[in-house]
């Protein structure tokens, strides 16, 4: 694929342009499948994570499984801009400053002396730096140690087992793999001694004894509109210096109290794009749950609801960039970690798919205490890496 210097509108955007409508895309797959998942507990997934690995499905795919698959996940875009996004991102993710710590790891498990095409290996590996790996499945436990061992290494032991002998079935040929690693230190540390117990709120009638982490007053990026309150906490950018990173955690707070359910299933891409960008610095006191979450999903009805369909057929005829047999997506899986505590946030994902065959007046201070369930998005220059919940 050749390079251009024309910009399009596809191409990477700055956290300047509100109204990209790539990542209004990106935002609205996730909340799409954030939308499937049980809301009655915390939880945790990387769009961003899924959306690298399904690319390599659709690096595989012709057709209209080809066509299901890109809408699903960058709308109104064509194959070559497809390629050309996740790509540059893929890129954007992976190129940070000393400090925070990424790892991303894109991997394709064949079936040994299974004809896939070269090209297609080439073309993963160009675009999404994806290695392969030919192995016997027959023998499960080898195949399942290897696979293992690649994700567990990939996310520094957080996330140790992705695929077990049993998932190997008869028809299998490939597994396409991606894992994600991220920490860093938050720019403005909260002090382990100001973490104290208090009441989190789950329902109007019930409520837990939990740690909350508390920075006093100071300058935060913040946003409202009619349903939620966003508070953006920036991770630092060096190990030498206070500069912020483009990352940062967002959190959205509903204002009626525990009502994130009914929130998340109103809240529209543009509505959640708009309230990362248009933030102001306001005077802010913090008080957040110190927390960890670790969430196992099956992503087959949840990729079927975003209009991915056609890639669960086992005959599909249409994955011929892979090899000229049928083959179909026999699951998507996907794992995923975050722990916040005082010092910053480390976040693990994997996601696995088996294919079958201020001024001088008094400052406004503005109280943020999360103590009742809300929306988290940890982002690259407003790219959703992970999102969840916390209730």
């Amino acid at each position: 694929m050749t390079s251009s210097n024309r910009t399009s509108r596809l191409e990477m955007p700055t956290q300047t342009e509100s109204s990209d409508p790539a990542i209004r895309s990106e935002i609205e797959f996730g909340l799409n499948l954030l939308r499937q998942q049980n809301l009655s507990k915390p939880l945790v997934f990387s769009p961003f994570s899924i959306s690298l690995c399904v690319s390599l499905l659709h690096a595989a795919s012709t057709g209209k499984t080809r066509d299901e698959i890109r809408e699903a996940l960058l709308r109104s875009s064509t194959d070559e801009k497809f390629e050309e996004y996740f790509s540059s991102l893929l890129k954007a993710v992976s190129d940070v400053p000393s400090g925070i710590d990424v790892n991303i790891a894109n991997h394709v498990f064949c079936l040994k002396d299974y004809p896939i095409k070269k090209p297609y290996l080439d073309t993963v590996r160009k675009l999404y730096n994806a290695g392969a790996t030919a192995l016997d499945f027959s023998d499960k436990v080898k195949s399942a140690e290897v696979m293992n061992k690649f994700v567990a290494e990939a996310t520094k032991g957080h996330i140790t087992n992705i695929i077990t002998p049993e998932q190997f079935e008869k028809d299998l040929v490939a597994v396409f793999t991606n894992a994600l690693y991220f920490k860093a230190d938050w720019s403005a540390k909260f002090e382990a001694p100001h973490t104290r117990k208090r009441d989190f709120f789950m329902s109007t009638e019930s409520k837990r004894s939990i740690d909350f982490m508390h920075q006093g007053l100071g300058m935060k990026l913040y946003s409202e509109n009619d349903q939620f309150e966003m508070l953006r906490m920036a991770y630092r950018g060096t190990c030498t210096s206070y500069e912020e990173s483009s990352f940062a955690m967002n959190i959205f707070l509903p204002k009626t109290r525990c009502g994130l359910k009914d929130a998340i299933f109103t809240l529209t891409a543009a509505s959640l794009q708009d309230l990362l960008t248009n933030t102001n610095r306001e005077y802010c006191t913090v008080r957040i749950p110190k927390w960890k979450i670790e969430t196992n999903i099956n992503l087959n009805d949840a990729l079927r609801a975003t209009g991915i369909k056609l890639a669960f057929d086992i005959d599909n005829e249409e994955f011929r960039q892979l090899a000229e047999n049928k083959h179909g997506v026999s699951e998507i899986a996907h794992s995923a970690m975050i722990e916040m505590d005082e010092e910053g946030t480390t976040a693990s994902a994997c996601t696995r798919i088996r294919l079958l065959g201020g001024g001088h007046p008094p400052p406004k201070i503005i109280d943020f205490v999360a103590d009742h369930p809300f929306l988290f998005v940890l982002t690259k220059d407003l790219h959703p890496i992970f999102m969840g919940i916390y209730c």
